[in-house]
């Protein structure tokens, strides 16, 4: 891993907005991936930005919680990509961290930054420090678990009426009239 922050750790004149203030220090942004989640925060001495690859499995997920917990980070924004956030979020919310979801529409509005995984966190933590980002709503954890109940009874329901019209129009088929 050494290597990885030695590759990382670039000048923040890439990112782009350096005439913009800091108004969250101890915030970190993070590039969603499917393998690999891209993080950028503050260093631990508070000098300049560290850039750290994770991976996404849960013991990684976990080291990346800690990792952010050293650098005394308050909240993290991510990118709403697909469903690789709510693996992370549900990690970094259990430490206590203030997780801001970022609709991906809002950090691609900007045009002429090149585009890569490093960049995007980079690009993510600056906005997030400037108080540029607004967050998703996203419930709490009763709400969603009540959500995902409601969410698939509605959906066993219609799978029932559904199997239920393909079991008639089979009977139909054999000319047995039941209904």
């Amino acid at each position: 891993m050494q290597k990885n922050r030695d590759k990382n750790s670039k000048p923040d004149k890439e990112v782009g907005i350096e005439g913009l203030p800091v108004i969250r220090p101890d915030v970190a942004g993070v590039d969603l991936g499917s393998e690999i989640h891209w993080v950028c925060a503050p260093n631990v001495e508070r000098t300049g930005l560290e850039v750290e690859t994770f991976g996404a499995t849960t013991p990684e997920l976990e080291r990346m919680a800690e990792w952010l917990k050293a650098r005394k980070i308050e909240s993290v924004a991510m990118e709403s990509t697909g469903v690789y956030w709510i693996a992370p979020h549900e990690v970094l919310e259990r430490h206590g961290l203030e997780i801001v979801l970022v609709n991906t529409r809002e950090l691609a509005r900007v045009p002429g930054r090149k585009k890569t995984d490093r960049v995007d966190c980079r690009w993510t933590q600056r906005l997030h420090s400037c108080g540029l980002l607004k967050g998703s709503f996203r419930p709490n954890e009763p709400v969603c678990m009540l959500r995902t109940l409601v969410r698939d009874k509605g959906n066993l329901v219609a799978e029932a009426g559904d199997w239920l019209r393909r079991m008639q129009k089979s009977l139909d088929q054999m000319n047995v009239r039941v209904h």
